[in-house]
C-alpha cells in the first residue's frame, strides 16, 4: 500500500475544525446549569502596598529595570551617580542609597550609583 499525500491546507482545515469542537465542548462543560448562581470571582488583590515605599534590591539591575522596580514598590528614582567599575558591572546599579527592605514614605526618592 502506498500513502497518498494530503495537501497541507486540507490538514490545517481539519485540525482547525477539531480544535473548535474541543474548545466549544470545554466551554459548555464549564458553564453552570441553568438556574444555578454563577461562581463568585475573587476580587483582584495588589501586592504593591498602598502605605509607603518598601525599597527593593536594585544592585545588578540596569537603570530602566531598577526604575521599574522602584515604581512597583511605590518609590521614585532619585539622584543617579556614576562610578568606575569592573567591565562586567558597567551599566549596572552597583550601589543604592537605602538598604533593601527599608520602609520609607510613599513616593520617596531612592538614589543609585551606576558602574561606568
Amino acid at each position: 500500500m502506498t500513502s497518498v499525500p494530503v495537501p497541507v491546507r486540507v490538514l490545517a482545515a481539519a485540525l482547525a475544525t477539531v480544535l473548535t469542537v474541543v474548545l466549544v465542548l470545554a466551554v459548555d462543560a464549564w458553564r453552570p446549569p441553568p438556574g444555578d448562581a454563577a461562581p463568585a470571582v475573587p476580587a483582584a488583590v495588589s501586592d504593591r502596598g498602598g502605605e509607603g515605599c518598601l525599597v527593593p534590591e536594585l544592585r545588578g539591575f540596569r537603570l530602566r529595570v531598577a526604575q521599574a522596580e522602584l515604581e512597583w514598590a511605590n518609590c521614585r528614582l532619585g539622584r543617579v551617580r556614576t562610578r568606575h567599575a569592573a567591565p562586567l558591572k558597567r551599566g549596572l546599579v552597583i550601589e543604592q542609597q537605602y538598604y533593601a527592605g527599608t520602609q520609607l514614605s510613599r513616593r520617596h526618592r531612592v538614589g543609585v550609583t551606576l558602574g561606568r
